[in-house]
């Protein structure tokens, strides 16, 4: 699961200039909400459809890497386990 492995890159890069954030278009907020706050250590947008729109989102999770300047380097569609390492490459690049 996607998840826990963003807490833990937003723990370990946060200091260094990570931004981690969720956009979730859940209808039930009770349920996000009771979740989020036991399992979730990055912002969420709750009932964000405007950016699920402006994004372009097309499947869940989807993780879009940014840089410094507000351009979107590259999309993911979706959570491959073992994809882990090089998600945290990508993201030590960015950071620099």
């Amino acid at each position: 699961m996607e998840v826990p492995h963003l807490n833990s890159l937003y723990k370990k890069y946060q200091e260094k200039g990570l931004v981690i954030f969720g956009i979730n278009q859940e209808e039930n907020l009770s349920e996000l909400k009771e979740y989020a706050k036991d399992n979730i250590e990055y912002p969420v947008l709750i009932n964000a459809n405007k950016q699920f729109e402006d994004y372009q989102i097309q499947g869940i999770p989807c993780t879009y890497y940014i840089d410094k300047k507000g351009k979107i380097i590259k999309r993911e569609i979706g959570f491959a386990k073992g994809n882990e390492v090089a998600m945290e490459q990508l993201i030590v690049e960015l950071i620099k």
